[in-house]
């Protein structure tokens, strides 16, 4: 730490530090949080050791002044000069690091007499638990200081903490912070928390069976405080003596098991269950003494929970029961245990085997004996046990992923067939769609067309819920009379038959949806899914501008069946929306830029770039005239010259006689150099030599009147069987057509002068020689057909 910086820091605490001393005492709360801030940029100051600030005084003094400041502050006598304290105390440990925590004893125990003080307010107390929590934590990493500071101070704070939550001064949020520091310390301190083990599981079993519609010694709890008690309990056994943390899980997993089917013999008494238990569970009570009297449970000596009165309580029971068995699933373990799923599986056989239904549906029989609302009622709470049990399947499916692969598909069975009963129900809808997502991306891509076929109702129902309403599209809606009544007609009023809800109620509902509309598209095989199906999952992308969606249809085209049209895609739509979109811009472009060939070398190592460029050509053209145009060589071989080509011999035959005596003219001539390079076709290449065809050097104005070279004629194979030729409008000349007698003579001259250059350049050997195509004239290569 420079000198420099070491200057600034102490300026800033010491201007914290008057700060703090010069305001009043009803103040501090509103300073503390920006002072606590400040403290960050001095942690550097207040993690130096006591050595190395000797050197400077002022410095060593100022950070005493300010650990001084926050001792007195704790022991202030007003509730504000404590509760800036507190968070002080926590943001300088948490700045000055293992230099400022090993000194904070003093801090500690000012901290735990602060949760003991009955006048401060609950906030008080909940930052005194998260500041402790902190401390207790930040100590792990240092033997030495657990033994110094966590080992003698977390009794007093365990046992301080169980007496506020039990008081009726004790408000949800103090309560969900004392839980949640519990499931925090519980794994690593056990033996400590094995002392208040008996008054822990008292007050988690009391905040697990109070209901809703009861207060039981006017405490309330909320589903949060449920869910953290949940956690709590299930860590408690790990306080198990001489390793019997293993032992004391797999007891306690037996008994909420037992507690749930003790619940539903009393909660689905008023049907009769045609379930039978594959794990040899036995009904808890005679079935005719529960036609009797009120349905009630006294007390649960399974699992220690209080008993319950009512319909209402048994439903919510059962959830809790759930919930408590997702815990068990979702925490963690300081030991190896063995979950027997064959229990939890058979008890959701059970659950799932009741569905809400008005009649005899799905194969259930009711009980006579039971009166009608009761039936009603049970019906009518059952979604919520059902949503319980989906969440508690999830659980599985996200701890052990592929292991449970033999029971998720009559787990799926069970949740389709809940879903299409209960679909009414929003939570149902929502866990479903979360439920088909997370079995989409595990299962997914091995569904055949039936499988898919059984989730077509929720897949149709998660398109549903993203589109936007549409009241012409829904029977209905559409008044055939054109009658809408009253004020009704004049304001629009008439939406409300849709039966349209508040977008934010549904915020979790559409999120779950959207999370599983891409996974339809990406996980099942589009060969599968029916074209209805993938039509409504490619409009409800499109309509809702679903990203993922689209990108997911794209990347999975629906395969084109035989005798349909032009395959469709949304990659056009995509595009539109999205052109900045990474994910469009990789399905647009989607090829690799193009990697050049290694350069040919010469004999003297070096590259011949204009000879490597050329051969790149010819070989372009070779490949397009072999592949394409292979048909028509072979077509035209016994074809006829037309009038047309016979008028352009004639007309090159003119041209050549004069040519012959007089020089070419600067437009003959680039007349010319236009038409070899647009129309004369491209020779194959002989294969005695891997090598690109020279350069056609041009034609000078003084050069000889023969032309070395092969007989065009005996090339007749390399070049097409019919030329047509096209002059340039500046030199094109209107000829009269020669007769058939001057084109006879034409074709003899154009084989005479051939012949010639065959016999001049007899003598070099090369029949590959380079040669002028300029003063040729255009024949057509048909020998048999020119003589006769």
């Amino acid at each position: 730490m420079t000198v420099g910086s070491m200057q600034d820091s102490a300026a800033t605490l010491r201007a914290a530090t008057f700060r703090l001393s010069t305001t009043g005492q009803k103040q501090l709360a509103f300073i503390s949080p920006q002072i606590a801030a400040q403290l960050w940029h001095c942690k550097d100051l207040l993690s130096t050791t006591p050595e190395n600030t000797k050197q400077n005084s002022d410095v060593s003094v100022t950070v005493h002044r300010f650990k001084t400041k926050i001792s007195s502050l704790l022991q202030d006598r007003t509730f504000e000069g404590r509760w800036a304290a507190v968070i002080l105390t926590k943001a300088a440990i948490e700045a000055g690091g293992v230099e400022v925590l090993s000194k904070s004893n003093a801090w500690v125990r000012s901290l735990i007499g602060i949760l003991k003080k009955a006048g401060d307010p609950p906030t008080t107390r909940a930052l005194a638990v998260v500041t402790l929590t902190r401390i207790f934590m930040l100590t792990w990493d240092y033997s030495n200081l657990v033994r110094e500071i966590t080992t003698p101070a977390l009794p007093g704070f365990v046992s301080t903490c169980l007496n506020n939550v039990e008081n009726i001064r004790c408000s949800q949020s103090e309560l969900q912070t004392v839980l949640e520091a519990f499931a925090i310390l519980v794994p690593r301190h056990p033996t400590i928390f094995r002392t208040n083990e008996t008054q822990m599981r008292s007050l988690l079993t009391k905040i697990i069976s109070t209901s809703s519609s009861t207060a039981t010694s006017g405490l309330s709890f909320s589903k949060q405080n449920k869910h953290t008690a949940h956690r709590v309990l299930v860590l408690l056994h790990q306080c198990a003596p001489k390793q019997g943390a293993a032992e004391k899980w797999d007891e306690t997993l037996k008994s909420t098991v037992a507690a749930a089917h003790a619940s539903c013999d009393r909660t689905f008494r008023s049907v009769i269950e045609t379930w039978s238990s594959s794990a040899g569970v036995r009904p808890s009570v005679a079935p005719g003494t529960l036609s009797q009297g009120e349905i009630q449970l006294d007390s649960d000596e399974i699992l220690g929970l209080a008993g319950w009165n009512g319909i209402h309580a048994g439903v919510e029971r059962i959830e809790n029961l759930l919930h408590h068995l997702k815990a068990y699933v979702a925490e963690g373990t300081s030991q190896a245990v063995t979950i027997r799923l064959g229990l939890v599986v058979d008890l959701l056989a059970r659950i799932f085997s009741v569905r809400a239904a008005h009649g005899k549906e799905h194969g259930l029989q009711f009980n006579n004996q039971i009166p009608k609302d009761e039936r009603d009622e049970l019906f009518r709470l059952l979604p919520g046990i059902h949503v319980a049990a989906i969440e508690l399947i999830l659980a599985i499916m996200e701890r052990f992923q592929h292991i449970v692969d033999s029971i998720c598909q009559p787990l799926l069975s069970y949740v389709f067939d809940a879903f299409l009963s209960e679909r009414r129900h929003v939570g149902m809808r929502t866990v479903g769609y979360t439920y088909l997502a997370c079995v989409l991306d595990l299962h997914g891509a091995s569904y055949e067309k039936q499988d898919i076929a059984d989730m077509e109702p929720i897949i149709k129902s998660c398109c549903q819920e993203l589109l936007p309403l549409d009241d012409s599209s829904t029977p209905g809606s559409t008044v055939a009379s054109g009658k809408i009544a009253g004020a009704a007609g004049d304001m629009g009023l008439q939406h409300a038959k849709g039966g349209s809800s508040h977008p934010t109620a549904l915020s979790e509902l559409h999120a779950a949806a959207s999370s599983l509309l891409p996974l339809c598209l990406s996980r099942l095989n589009a060969a599968y899914i029916p074209g209805k199906l993938r039509a409504l999952i490619d409009r409800t992308a499109i309509l809702t501008r679903h990203k993922n969606a689209m990108v997911a249809s794209v990347l999975n085209p629906s395969p084109k069946a035989a005798g349909s049209g032009i395959e469709t895609s949304l990659l056009p739509l995509l595009a539109k929306q999205y052109p900045n979109e990474p994910e469009v811009e990789a399905v647009l472009r989607p090829r690799m830029p193009v990697i050049l060939a290694n350069k040919r070398r010469n004999t003297d190592d070096e590259i011949d770039e204009e000879e490597d460029e050329d051969e790149s050509v010819v070989e372009e053209i070779e490949i397009d005239q072999g592949n394409e145009h292979q048909t028509m060589l072979d077509a035209n071989d016994d074809a006829q010259p037309t009038d047309g080509l016979l008028s352009a011999l004639g007309q090159n035959t003119v041209t050549n006689d004069i040519a012959h005596s007089t020089h070419r003219s600067i437009n003959d001539r680039s007349a010319s150099e236009k038409r070899r390079a647009e129309e004369q076709p491209q020779l194959e290449r002989s294969p005695k030599r891997n090598q690109p065809l020279p350069v056609v050097e041009t034609l000078l104005p003084n050069a000889p009147d023969s032309l070395p070279g092969p007989d065009p004629v005996s090339m007749g194979a390399n070049v097409p069987a019919t030329i047509v030729t096209e002059q340039p409008p500046s030199s094109f000349v209107t000829a009269p057509e020669p007769s058939q007698q001057q084109q006879s003579d034409a074709v003899s001259q154009s084989a005479v002068a051939a012949s010639q250059a065959v016999n001049k350049d007899a003598a070099q050997g090369d029949a590959e020689s380079d040669f002028d195509e300029d003063d040729l004239p255009p024949l057509t290569m048909e020998s048999s057909d020119a003589e006769e």
